[in-house]
C-alpha cells in the first residue's frame, strides 16, 4: 500500500514539475549565457540554421551586454509553450554578445485578427505577471512594468492594414534595448 502510494505521489509530482516549468517566461534568466535557453531554441552555435537575422546593433552605453549585434532565434510554441494554448505564436529568443536579451512570445494573427480575439495570450500575461488594467478587450497600445528583476513587455497594437501584432516579452533594465530595432 505504501508503495502504490508513494508511486502516485511520484507520479502527481513529476507531472506538476513538468507543468510549473513549461511556458515560465520569468524562469529565463536574462543576462545568461545563451546556451541556457537552448532547450527552446536547440543548439544554437550555429547561427544560420536558426537565426532570423541580425536585428541591429546596441549601443554601447556602459551596460553589462550591450554593445554588439543582435540576433533573433524563432522557434514554435510546442518547443516552450507546450501545456498552453496561445493558438498560433511563434518564440522569439534575442542574444547579444552570446547573452540573453529577451524572450518573447508573438501571436500570428490573420486577415481576421483571430488569435487576438480569442484573448488566451492577454489572460496568459494577466495570469502570469498581474492585471494589464488594458480597459477593455480591444485596448490597443504597450504597457512595460518591473517585476522583480525583470522588466515586462505586453503590447496589443494595430498595424496600417488594421492586423493586431500582439505579444509579450520578458527582458531586463539592461537588455530591454535588444527589442528595439535600430539601424546601424
Amino acid at each position: 500500500m505504501k508503495r502504490k502510494t508513494f508511486t502516485l505521489f511520484f507520479i502527481i509530482s513529476l507531472f506538476s514539475s513538468q507543468i510549473s516549468w513549461a511556458c515560465d517566461l520569468l524562469g529565463i534568466e536574462i543576462g545568461s549565457d545563451k546556451s541556457t535557453i537552448e532547450n527552446i531554441f536547440g543548439t544554437i552555435e550555429d547561427e544560420q540554421s536558426q537565426i532570423e537575422g541580425v536585428l541591429g546593433t546596441t549601443r554601447g552605453s556602459g551596460s553589462s551586454g550591450l554593445g554588439g549585434d543582435v540576433s533573433v532565434y524563432v522557434t514554435e510554441k510546442n518547443a516552450f509553450c507546450e501545456d498552453i494554448d496561445f493558438g498560433e505564436v511563434l518564440i522569439k529568443g534575442y542574444v547579444v554578445n552570446n547573452k540573453v536579451g529577451a524572450v518573447e512570445i508573438e501571436l500570428q494573427n490573420g486577415q481576421n485578427n483571430d488569435e487576438s480575439a480569442k484573448g488566451l495570450l492577454n489572460k496568459y500575461v494577466q495570469s502570469s505577471f498581474g492585471a494589464v488594467n488594458t480597459e477593455d478587450k480591444s485596448w490597443p497600445g504597450y504597457k512595460f512594468w518591473n517585476f522583480g528583476n525583470k522588466q515586462i513587455y505586453y503590447y496589443k497594437i494595430k498595424n496600417i492594414d488594421k492586423e493586431i501584432i500582439e505579444g509579450v516579452a520578458v527582458t531586463s533594465p539592461d537588455y530591454f534595448e535588444v527589442l528595439l530595432e535600430q539601424e546601424e
